[in-house]
């Protein structure tokens, strides 16, 4: 998503290339015809949309990130707050990016700052180790104002329980998230759920076409024990692995979202409890998420019972979000 000086001349050149072969070709054309030439101005309309993207990109991440958005980032995100300065530039320009190409629009809820950073901050941390990646086929993010239904409706009152799905069929290149759990996710940071990044985790999945639990460009050292660890974890949960949530074991697409939740939230946890989970995933998002984290000096506690839920609707969190969990 970010350009580099690198990636930016190979687009040029590539711009350049197709622009001065389609060139050529009208001109060899026009040997034939004359009015061949009337062709000529193609070459100049494909070097711009070669090029449109990355000079966009250039121009979005060169304009300074907006204030309001980065204190939720300081004040929300335990990843951000663990970088250093060039990490949380880095952070930032993704976020920019992101932003930029994805539109998030809210469905009988307002699109607020928080709204726009925590979705942008969930889209930047699994993807924050990548050295390019591109979430190509996201081109909006719906924002509910409570958790959903199987039909995308939040006016049933008996199955009302998905928190966020990436969508398929019509609503392909489209991600669904509750507004009060996606809030509530960053909100506890060390409780090991996060629907946001949950959610984005099955986009990472996907960058190899299918979502099958595996993400792309793992290597076979990493990839063999991981598949046969999962398959037989999912042929019956062990005793003793507390640890993971339930959600984990219905298949492994979703065994490698929850690890994601996991290894984001509370790395230390999963590395003490599964040390071989965490080296997988580990090597998988190309990023030590211990060690990163490690660097904050007092992480966030847990929301206290009698606190105000965080999703904002007035009750406290042990008669709202806690008790729909």
């Amino acid at each position: 998503m970010l350009v580099s000086e690198s990636s930016d001349q190979k687009n040029q050149q590539l711009a350049l290339t197709l622009a001065v072969s389609t060139a050529v070709a009208c001109l060899a054309l026009a040997l034939l015809s004359v009015y061949c030439l009337a062709l000529l101005p193609a070459a100049y309309l494909l070097y711009w949309q070669v090029r449109r993207r990355t000079l966009r990109r250039k121009q979005v991440i060169a304009t300074p990130f907006r204030e309001e958005l980065r204190l939720i980032f300081e004040r929300e995100v335990a990843l951000y707050q663990a970088l250093d300065e060039a990490g949380k530039q880095r952070f930032q320009d993704l976020a920019k990016v992101l932003l930029d190409e994805v539109r998030i629009t809210g469905v009988q809820t307002e699109i607020d700052a928080e709204t726009e950073a925590l979705v942008a901050a969930s889209a930047v941390i699994p993807i924050f180790g990548f050295t390019e990646w591109e979430y190509s086929r996201l081109g909006e993010v719906l924002i509910y104002p409570d958790r959903f239904d199987s039909n995308y409706s939040t006016d049933s009152e008996v199955d009302r329980s998905t928190l966020g799905m990436v969508g398929i069929g019509h609503l392909s290149g489209v991600m669904i998230l509750s507004k009060p759990d996606l809030v509530a996710g960053f909100r506890n940071s060390k409780d090991k759920r996060n629907v946001g990044i949950h959610e984005f985790a099955h986009l990472v999945d996907r960058g190899d076409g299918v979502i099958d639990g595996l993400p792309p460009g793992v290597d076979l050292a990493t990839a063999a024990p991981w598949i046969e660890w999962v398959g037989e974890e999912l042929k019956s949960r062990p005793e003793g692995r507390h640890h993971i949530d339930d959600y984990a074991y219905t298949n492994e697409a979703e065994y490698f979202a929850v690890l994601s939740e996991y290894f984001f939230e509370a790395p230390e946890v999963l590395e003490s409890k599964a040390p071989e989970l965490y080296q997988a995933m580990q090597t998988m998002y190309r990023q030590n998420t211990k060690s990163i984290l490690s660097k904050l000096v007092d992480r966030k506690k847990r929301v206290g019972r009698n606190a105000p839920c965080p999703c904002g609707s007035g009750k406290k969190f042990k008669k709202c979000c806690l008790k729909k969990r």
